[in-house]
């Protein structure tokens, strides 16, 4: 968390036909002026650190909180190092709980960590462009099969994946549903699909993706929705039909990330990477298809597994008290902040109880840092 701005006045320079002791009392005055200031930087800064769990750099980002009679408090969240690393292998034993800066024992408060999956919805759409001379190589047949991958990856993780293909005509052509169970009869059609129009047409292509999962998020009832739009190709937009300012407009207005896997002589990182949010691995060399596939994979794994919702049973019956939720690794530490009110709680409250959240608003962005408050 950072201090506060302090002003430090600059050095008073005495001016010619100045009494001496005037001099001498100004320089004193500008002194310990920024002497003070300093000290209150420097106790600035050491607040920041106070508390429990203070001083940590472990990456909290708050996702939502809740409490809810009898007696529920839960917040879901997702903890990362910082330098960006997402932590995936907490447990209950890397929580404590802190309630007005005081130590609440397990014996007093049961806690519990749950599982996220109910209270998420994930989603992938891989578009697959067929326009480009890859298609015609050797290595085309190994890309789909590398797709199939990928959206059985996500799949295992409880999320929906779909795959569409798209090349130089107006509309992309879907071959796999969100929750369609003909995965296999639709990888077969992809490895025989042949294109229609040569001139690829991937800004149009991207835009129609990111509809379709902006529909699936819509329309989800899990309260907290994930999408991703991962594109294959081996160059860039050769139709022309969309402006390159309209698509990365509506990238940037997007929720949902969009990631590029180029690969062969004509992947032009220049040209594709104003198109992303959220990454883009481009290679001249067409085998190395499958590191990106499996690149992508294991970055959607990680941000889910890091991910948690913990729970735990409060003691407070009234008031408004704070929540310190101090996360400790071997190496770092971090924390998360909620003041909740405990008015109407009760005995009876099971930490395994599934909160209840309310769907975030859209476009809300979630606090992010050492401290998460």
């Amino acid at each position: 968390m950072p201090g506060r701005e302090v002003y430090i006045p600059r050095a008073v320079t005495p001016q010619k036909n100045v009494k001496t002791h005037r001099s001498q009392t100004s320089a004193g005055s500008a002194r310990s002026l920024a002497l003070a200031a300093l000290a209150a930087l420097a106790a600035s800064s050491a607040g920041c650190a106070d508390g429990p769990g203070g001083g940590g750099n472990l990456r909290v980002k708050k996702i939502s909180t809740v409490a809810q009679p009898p007696g529920n408090v839960a917040a879901y969240f997702s903890v990362y190092t910082k330098e960006g690393a997402p932590v995936t292998d907490l447990d209950t034993p890397n929580f404590k709980i802190y309630e007005n800066n005081k130590l609440v024992s397990e014996k007093k408060a049961k806690r519990a960590l749950l599982e996220t999956k109910p209270v998420e919805a994930q989603y992938v759409l891989v578009l697959l462009d067929v326009s480009g001379p890859y298609v015609d190589g050797e290595d085309f047949p190994d890309i789909v099969t590398a797709v199939g991958h990928l959206v059985t990856t996500v799949e295992k993780s409880s999320g929906q994946a779909a795959v569409s293909v798209f090349d130089g005509e107006d509309e992309v052509v879907p071959m796999l549903g969100f929750g369609a169970e003909n995965e296999k009869a639709a990888i077969d059609s992809i490895r025989k699909f042949r294109p229609r129009n040569r001139n690829g047409n991937l800004h149009g292509a991207i835009v129609q993706g990111l509809d379709a999962l902006e529909k699936q998020l819509d329309a989800a009832t899990a309260p907290f929705r994930y999408a991703t739009l991962v594109v294959v190709t081996d160059r860039g937009d050769l139709a022309k039909k969309v402006p390159l300012d309209t698509v990365k407009k509506r990238v940037a207005d997007s929720p949902v990330d969009v990631q590029i896997v180029a690969i062969g002589p004509k992947a032009n990182k220049l040209e594709l990477e104003p198109l992303t949010r959220g990454g883009l691995f481009i290679s001249p060399e067409p085998k190395d298809f499958t590191k990106g596939l499996q690149a992508i994979a294991k970055k959607l794994d990680d941000a889910a597994n890091a991910r948690y919702l913990f729970s735990y049973c409060t003691n407070k019956r009234e008031g408004n008290p704070t929540l310190t939720l101090v996360i400790e690794t071997p190496q770092d530490k971090g924390r998360l902040v909620y003041k909740f009110n405990a008015a109407n709680f009760r005995n009876g409250c099971s930490a395994k109880h599934r909160p209840l959240f309310e769907k975030p608003a859209k476009g809300k962005d979630d606090k992010e840092g050492g401290d998460s408050e």
